[in-house]
């Protein structure tokens, strides 16, 4: 131990240092295991993660775990061990039995609680939204995904597409898009009705476009623009509206409410004047 790291230690007392110590090293012991499992980066601890482990240790759940720490995930895994001697012991348990889970490249954060030969680990993926600054970014990666996908042939469900020409975006199927992704997130629901009574038709006409035919897709819990692109596309009806020739433009909004049961929601317009 330097020096540096023993006069740290020394206000918290030996039971503290001992603690510390004793985590350092179950995480040592979990970025071995990773690695062995074939995954590209450690974990990187979190001390609300740390929490949700500990009230693990108190007998909650993993979901109340996480509600009672604070921290939002896209997708977690928990481990219990009892009986372990040592970190040692607890990261061959992991590896490589518990591969598939441990050496998820998504997975970023970690969190964990020993008590004697216990252990209490939880891994997950961070829920982390773009920002409202980088709308304009979002909405040209979607809009680039989208085109990659009309450019070649696709059946989506029990239908066959031919190639489509490209979208453009429009600032008007844009706003409609932002309204009700915003109305989503506000109270919590996913339809293509809004609270209002109205439809993607209704919303597209109020933004003041022309329109002869339009479209509408809503997604939430996506964080990012390759995976709600990605599950639109693994839905035919989704799918169909991507590939829909007729289209000429569209708009793509998100909005974020973590308080909400999807956390981020996703309206993507289509139409044609």
């Amino acid at each position: 131990m330097s020096w540096h790291a023993l006069f740290a230690c020394v206000p918290l007392g030996l039971a503290a240092c001992a603690a510390t110590a004793q985590q350092d090293d179950l995480l040592a012991a979990l970025g071995r295991a990773r690695q062995q499992c074939g995954a590209p980066a450690p974990l990187k601890p979190n001390a609300r993660l740390d929490d949700a482990a500990r009230r693990l240790s108190q007998g909650a759940s993993l979901e109340r775990a996480l509600q009672g720490s604070g921290y939002r995930a896209q997708r977690s895994f928990q481990w219990n061990f009892s009986g372990y001697r040592s970190p040692q012991a607890v990261a061959q348990a992991l590896a490589p039995s518990q591969c598939r889970a441990l050496g998820d490249a998504a997975l970023r954060e970690v969190g964990v609680q020993r008590s004697g030969n216990s252990y209490w680990i939880i891994a997950a993926v961070p829920f982390d939204p773009p920002a409202v600054a980088e709308a304009n970014g979002v909405a040209e990666r979607v809009l680039a995904l989208v085109n990659q996908a009309r450019s070649q042939p696709r059946r989506c469900g029990s239908e066959s597409f031919s190639p489509a020409g490209p979208l453009a975006l429009n600032a008007q199927l844009t706003q409609a898009a932002a309204v009700h992704a915003q109305s989503m997130a506000r109270f919590g629901y996913l339809e293509h009705h809004g609270r209002d009574g109205s439809s993607p038709a209704d919303r597209i006409g109020r933004a003041g476009y022309n329109w002869r035919s339009v479209g509408e897709n809503v997604a939430m819990g996506q964080t990012t623009p390759e995976r709600v692109v990605q599950e639109w596309l693994k839905s035919p009806e989704h799918c169909s509206n991507i590939m829909e020739a007729r289209f000429t433009e569209m708009g793509v909004a998100f909005a974020v409410n973590t308080a909400s049961e999807g956390g981020i929601y996703w309206a993507q317009t289509f139409g044609r004047r």
